[in-house]
């Protein structure tokens, strides 16, 4: 420890701590601009300049580390003169349109200058007009020249943090001023962060601007229902309209990150298609009923499918609270006597022999529940299967942070391009259900190597790995998708036992793209899987059969059925169809009974992050509908066909949840989660479709989440749609395409299905692949996706883009 002296308080701090650092550890408070605790260290706005006996001159408080026996000032004479005359500075040519600004009553300048400022200028000049205009730098953001102070906080988030180089600084001195874009969206993801970096009203937002002031709204702290990172977010409203959302530096996994999906996307609350009325199929058409009608018609037809010993299966969305996940499993297992329940309509691979046991032991048992920034602490950090950065945006960001550290080696394999690749030690193009290939090659030695690219992967990751005495492997999710689900998750399991045997500290966490389906399998929301990941009978998933009722909570399943012809009604139709959810949709559309539900951000209760942290997720306006909630109506239906589901509200369905999972909720800081005993034995490799001669025109069809797309939700935010631009087709179309970016179509064709978008070229792509955000893929026509197996093979046909 070093011991040194502040303002008269001797303190002892970690040697390398900097006198800022340790005087906010100490509740000394030192006036800073240019400085923001994850960012590199710019000392360039002069504010937190001290006095250190011995030394001439004043030092950056910020820059300067603690040495022993150091005496330090920070409120002597001659310091705080030098703050009133930079502050003097920084005013001499800021506009004081306070009452106009967006920045006005949450300004850093504006509340610096009251609290350290000399109170009057000596300045008489006329202030310096960078710019007559405001200069939007693209869709979202827009630029005051003439406010800007110069701390580049803004530069180094966009550079350093997101990993963008949308904004630079031209010229020098008092002429320097930040430059942007230009409405780039190659340069810039639109994520608003060095928004919430300025101190002032020199970057602000365009859909809040000029809408509502600080001190007018409501706040209402919540979780982010993006993606599973589980960003703390400030969701702010004015007379009950939504107005912003902010996040702050000292909330949450995120600090004040925050991704455009999370920052710009919360004005699809409340909008869209609502159900607001329970209705029923009568003469062919939906007619409105009464709440007990509706139950009742319900709880007749459960009964009548299992007195005819037909199938009962339940579908619940990931955007569901663990309270509702919690009864919605009760109430198919107590009520409707079944075990077929699923979470997630887009992991068809955990239907598939032995899928679920293995999910069990590595998302169950395996996986690390701990803050993600201490994954991030260790040497070798592994991303396997995700496109982190458009799927987990923020997480992609604290990757990012973490790697400013020289000692740390980056491994990045996926499907997609990343935008992590550029700082990996070792990137691969991999397709989904090939992350067991790649495994067996790294942890099992001696396999066949399939492909040059893989070859080249493993020769460089395989020293990263040998020399890290510590392992932090992120999986994506998107091989749940595929056939071989059960063998990669045997394979994840095999390789964190592999390098824990050999001393290594391997922590294993998944990176899920919808944000509580963690929390959903905790909550029992799998095929005989109990809450807690207790098994039950029939720990299998059922065979894949047309159910005599099929519950649908929210999801939209029937968006991937085949439309074989009219009125065929997807060719998947259950004997009764109940839709409970809050919008119309494909599956709403063929509907027998149809509920209402609240939407996200319309009810109180808990989200499980990628980390396992249980998290409280706050209402931000009122039901979309006037009637019970979820859970009241499944104690409704239960109680129409003799049983009793107890208890309904939050908190006494967190009590019950707390009874049948022990430990819900707790989470750890230290250790290391416990390998399997032994290793996995080493599974055959599956095998994929073969590849044939790689004609041009054929192709792997690969989706998911776009920077602007997370299912459903996203679609019904007018800002991320405008982001978004419309439906695309990305994909590396090869040589003697490249000058054709933004003059061709593609034509997309799987087994009678066809899609036909703008071409979005992106070289970084492996050539036999091609992406479509997965929200584009909704319906009958456009079903690519429908029983064709992932990734499915389509043919491509480029076309010259219509005027």
């Amino acid at each position: 420890m070093v011991t040194f002296t502040l303002d008269g308080r001797e303190l002892q701090v970690e040697p390398g701590t900097t006198i800022l650092q340790a005087a906010r550890s100490a509740s000394v408070e030192i006036p800073t601009f240019c400085y923001q605790e994850r960012l590199s260290i710019s000392a360039s706005c002069r504010m937190c300049l001290v006095e250190i006996e011995g030394r001439g001159k004043l030092e950056p408080s910020c820059a300067t580390a603690v040495a022993e026996g150091m005496v330090v000032h920070s409120r002597s004479d001659r310091v705080v003169e030098t703050r009133e005359d930079m502050l003097e500075i920084l005013l001499a040519n800021h506009p004081l349109d306070c009452p106009v600004c967006d920045k006005g009553g949450e300004c850093e300048l504006q509340d610096t200058v009251f609290e350290y400022g000399r109170g009057s200028s000596r300045l008489r000049d006329p202030k310096r007009v960078f710019r007559e205009r405001d200069i939007e730098l693209n869709q979202v953001i827009v630029f005051n020249a003439n406010r800007c102070i110069q701390c580049q906080r803004c530069v180094r988030m966009c550079e350093e943090i997101v990993g963008d180089v949308a904004l630079g600084t031209s010229e020098r001195g008092l002429d320097s001023e930040i430059t942007g874009t230009g409405n780039s969206l190659k340069d810039c993801s639109h994520c608003g962060n060095c928004i919430e970096v300025c101190p002032v009203g020199a970057l602000m937002s365009i859909p809040y601007r000029y809408k509502a002031r600080p001190w007018d709204m409501q706040r209402t702290e919540t979780i982010c229902g993006m993606c599973g990172t589980g960003c703390s977010m400030t969701v702010e409203t004015r007379d009950g309209e939504f107005k912003r959302v902010k996040s702050r530096f000292d909330t949450g996994i995120n600090g004040e990150l925050l991704c455009a999906k999370g920052r710009f996307g919360f004005d699809a609350i409340g909008v869209g298609d609502r159900i607001r009325e329970p209705m029923i199929r009568k003469n062919g058409g939906l007619a409105s009923v009464s709440w007990a009608e509706a139950i009742g018609f319900v709880a007749a037809k459960a009964r009548e499918v299992q007195e005819q010993g037909g199938s009962i299966q339940g579908q619940i969305s990931p955007r569901q609270t663990n309270e509702t996940a919690f009864m919605f499993q009760r109430l198919m297992r107590q009520a409707f006597s079944t075990q077929d329940i699923r979470s997630s309509t887009r992991f068809s691979g955990l239907q598939a022999d032995g899928a679920i046991a293995a999910l069990a032991q590595t998302v169950g048992e395996l996986a690390a529940r701990r803050p993600l920034d201490s994954l991030l602490k260790a040497d070798c950090i592994f991303v396997l299967g995700s496109n982190v950065t458009d799927e987990n945006p923020v997480s992609g960001y604290l990757i990012r942070a973490a790697m400013a550290d020289p000692g740390k080696r980056l491994l990045v394999a996926s499907s997609r391009p990343c935008g992590l690749d550029g700082i990996a030690a070792a990137k691969l193009r991999l397709l989904p259900g090939r992350e067991v290939h790649l495994l067996a090659q790294l942890t099992a030695g001696g396999q066949e190597v399939e492909s040059r690219a893989m070859a080249g992967f493993t020769g460089a990751a395989e020293p990263v790995l040998a020399g890290a005495e510590s392992i932090a492997l992120l999986a994506g999710t998107e091989f749940l998708r595929t056939g071989a689900a059960a063998e990669t998750l045997q394979w994840i399991a095999h390789a964190v036992a592999h390098y824990s045997a050999q001393g290594k500290a391997v922590q294993l966490q998944f990176l899920f793209d919808r944000p509580n389906q963690l929390g959903l399998w905790d909550m029992g929301c799998l095929p005989g899987v109990l809450p807690g990941w207790r098994p039950s009978k029939g720990s299998e998933a059922p065979a894949d059969e047309a159910p005599g009722l099929l519950y649908v909570l929210s999801a939209d399943p029937a968006r991937t059925w085949p439309d074989t012809g009219p009125g065929d009604r997807g060719g998947r139709r259950a004997g009764c169809l109940v839709v409970h959810g809050p919008h119309m949709n494909a599956t709403a559309e063929l509907a027998d009974v149809l509920l209402p539900a609240p939407s996200y951000g319309e009810e109180d209760g808990t989200f499980t992050n990628n980390e396992g942290r249980v998290q409280q997720v706050q209402a931000v306006k009122a039901a979309g509908y006037d009637g019970p909630t979820p859970r009241q109506v499944f104690k409704q239906i239960a109680q129409a066909m003799g049983e009793e589901l107890q208890p309904v509200s939050a908190e006494q369905v967190q009590a019950a949840i707390a009874e049948e999972v022990p430990g819900f909720g707790a989470f750890g800081v230290e250790g290391t989660s416990e390998v399997p005993a032994g290793e996995v034995p080493a599974s055959a490799l599956p095998l994929l479709p073969d590849d044939g001669d790689s004609q041009s025109q054929e192709r792997y069809l690969v989706t998911g989440d776009g920077l602007f797309q997370s299912g459903q939700l996203s679609t019904r935010s007018e800002c991320l749609s405008m982001l978004g631009g419309g439906p695309y087709v990305e994909s590396n179309p090869g040589e003697g395409y490249a000058q054709a970016a933004g003059a061709l179509s593609v034509r997309i064709s799987c087994q009678g299905a066809s899609f036909t978008a703008p071409l979005k070229i992106n070289t970084a792509f492996d050539e036999k692949t091609v992406f479509i955000p997965e929200c584009y893929l909704v319906n009958g026509e456009n079903s690519l996706l429908a029983d064709a197996g992932y990734p499915p093979r389509v043919t491509v046909e480029l076309l010259p883009l219509e005027d």
